[in-house]
């Protein structure tokens, strides 16, 4: 089981596109952690509103790639779209910072609200029953396929 610390942002219908993201990370992430809201100044400048930011905190079986790959998942189940970055606007940014102790970006767990942040966590309960269960929703791929044959009685 490894620990991850996961950077959420937004700067457009912020507390809603963060509250959906939160809702889909705790169905990936049973039993993770949030922290409270900060409001910052964007760090580039074709972004012209304040960003919300929230750290998160949990615990998986899941390697580094599978969990970037669920995070853009839901990054694009709220509403990110690749165009929004050109329009100056964030529907929302879910980063992978930490992975078992392994900062994977730098740059961004020394930014100021990180930092601010971290310490507000709250440690992680570690339930033994649920390592040994597995998580069917984290291995749920958020695509449509049609395929009727692969449907079977």
């Amino acid at each position: 089981m490894s620990t991850i610390l996961l950077s959420i942002g937004s700067n457009t219908f912020a507390k809603t596109n963060i509250d959906k993201a939160k809702r889909m990370l705790s169905f990936l992430f049973p039993g993770i952690i949030f922290s409270e809201p900060i409001l910052t100044e964007p760090e580039d400048d074709k972004y012209a509103y304040l960003f919300r930011n929230v750290l998160a905190k949990a615990n998986t079986e899941m390697s580094p790639e599978e969990i970037i790959d669920k995070i853009k998942q839901t990054e694009r189940a709220v509403g990110r779209t690749p165009r929004d970055k050109y329009l100056g606007r964030m529907i929302i940014d879910i980063d992978l910072i930490q992975y078992d102790g392994r900062i994977l970006r730098p740059q961004d767990y020394e930014r100021d609200y990180v930092q601010q942040l971290l310490p507000t966590l709250p440690a992680l309960d570690i339930v033994e029953s649920e390592s040994t269960v597995s998580n069917p929703i984290a291995d749920i791929d958020i695509t449509v396929e049609e395929d009727d044959e692969s449907i079977q009685s």
